[in-house]
């Protein structure tokens, strides 16, 4: 009986974790808003403790603050958040790579090819959920090439971050979907066959990075899939600090 309630908990958790990392993640919770447990119990029917459980785990993610006698709060992430994400994933993915010695299965780069199909449909569609979800999928092929489970553990755990840095609402604040002309210009692979007019200001530079990126890979070409990777991560995280001085200046 004891196991039950024990799996059961763990179950309500997981909801409520999933739920409120979507909001933060669409921007439905705002920056330093306030999380009180009692008001999210009652929102879903639960006790208590899955929500504090649920709000340890967002803390962990660095979605959530937390402050003693004070609460939960949304985080508020800033340019350094991002450059850190971006350098972390990129640095890691660049370990799994050259640990794979950039060798994926036929599988893998057909999941990769796929996810960037939906990932161009879900910009298109301003479904910021799937893009992120379609990112998601293409970077894991890479990360879990090595076989490294907690290279990978140490990567996941960077995904919630990613996710919400990518969002509608940080994308504006950041310029992150936004066109990235500098890192099309050193991608030194394909010649963009985009021509889709409504996707060049709207994604279509990091449909066309990934493009590059893949097919890299699939040439076993390490030195270029390793540059790429640095020119997505680098050239976003100043793209980061470029917009976030153009903000401060603007107030």
């Amino acid at each position: 009986m004891q196991k039950q309630r024990k799996t059961s908990n763990t179950t309500t958790s997981e909801i409520v974790l999933e739920s409120l990392r979507e909001q933060i993640i669409n921007g439905i919770l705002q920056p330093q808003e306030k999380l009180i447990e009692a008001e999210i119990a009652q929102k879903f029917g639960l006790s208590r403790g899955p929500v504090r459980e649920a709000l340890r785990q967002l803390a962990v993610e660095g979605l959530v603050d937390y402050c003693p006698n004070k609460g939960c709060t949304v985080a508020l992430l800033s340019p350094q958040d991002a450059y850190e994400v971006f350098f972390l994933r990129g640095s890691l993915e660049k370990l799994a790579i050259q640990k794979s010695n950039c060798r994926l299965s036929d599988y893998d780069l057909m999941i990769m090819e796929a996810s960037i199909e939906e990932f161009r449909k879900a910009i298109l569609a301003g479904n910021t959920m799937k893009a992120v979800h379609a990112d998601e999928t293409f970077h894991q092929q890479i990360i879990r090439s090595a076989q490294l489970n907690r290279l990978t553990k140490m990567w996941e755990l960077l995904s919630p971050l990613n996710g919400a840095i990518l969002s509608v609402q940080n994308a504006n604040r950041f310029g992150q979907l936004s066109g990235d002309a500098e890192t099309l210009q050193n991608a030194n692979c394909l010649e963009s066959n985009n021509t889709d007019p409504s996707l060049s200001h709207n994604g279509g530079a990091a449909v066309w990075t990934h493009q590059c990126l893949l097919e890299a890979i699939r040439n076993n070409d390490l030195q270029t899939a390793c540059a790429l990777l640095d020119q997505h991560y680098e050239g976003t995280s100043r793209r980061v600090y470029r917009l976030s001085l153009m903000k401060e200046q603007n107030f």
